[in-house]
């Protein structure tokens, strides 16, 4: 009886979940979420046999004309994971019960990752994304507890890729043959002269010399006072 309650409980909260997540604009994977990535190939940066590599791979293939490649040289950007969240996922304390004895742990799972094009140059920026879930601890329920971390440790990693795609396909690459602007003034640029100077021929130890034509102020017309009229 009270595992049932507890399932029933749990699919409540992952419905209203659910809810509040659509309501807010994000769409989960399979309900509407598609990510269009600006990149022809990516090259993930984690083992081939990560199952967050394998997920992550998957959304990329699914998303847009974005392929896989196997070599980071060739592909257009690289995702780089800093931290591995297979390697640094926790389980801590998060309430006792009256007896002192755990009653629930908090689960996190975390990621720090960037993207790179082929240059080495950063697209985006190291990003965390740090997920959490909370799962109720019982000591005659050892084997449906675990069963139910896994599951729940499974879920942060789709949630996880989905935000990964999320930040992705925001990044907006700049051209290739872009060049970068010029900051010389122009004073030092061939064939520019500034105000209040004047070329001298070619040669010269200047190329650029004050003008000494004298500048004339303006005046300003003198007004006198009027004179009050005498009355006979």
């Amino acid at each position: 009886m009270t595992t049932l309650k507890g399932f029933l409980r749990n699919t409540v909260l992952v419905a209203a979940l659910a809810g509040s997540v659509t309501a807010c604009g994000f769409h989960l994977r399979g309900s509407g979420g598609n990510y269009t990535l600006p990149f022809a190939s990516m090259y993930v940066g984690l083992p081939e046999s990560s199952p967050l590599a394998i997920d992550l791979k998957r959304n990329i293939r699914v998303n847009g004309n974005t392929t896989v490649s196997n070599d980071p040289l060739s592909a257009d950007a690289t995702i780089e994971v800093i931290t591995d969240p297979e390697k640094t996922r926790s389980k801590s304390i998060l309430s006792l019960n009256s007896a002192g004895r755990v009653s629930e742990y908090l689960l996190a799972y975390n990621i720090v990752f960037r993207v790179k094009d082929r240059t080495g140059r950063e697209l985006l920026g190291p990003t965390q994304i740090t997920l959490t879930r909370p799962i109720t601890f019982s000591e005659t329920q050892l084997l449906a507890k675990e069963q139910e971390e896994a599951q729940l440790y499974r879920d942060m990693q789709k949630d996880l890729v989905q935000q990964m795609m999320r930040r992705m396909a925001a990044i907006k690459p700049s051209r290739p043959d872009a060049t970068p602007t010029s900051t010389v003034s122009p004073l030092t640029l061939p064939g520019i002269v500034s105000p209040g100077s004047v070329a001298t021929p070619a040669g010269s130890p200047s190329t650029l010399q004050p003008s000494s034509a004298p500048v004339e102020k303006a005046t300003e017309p003198v007004v006198e006072p009027a004179r009050p009229t005498r009355q006979e």
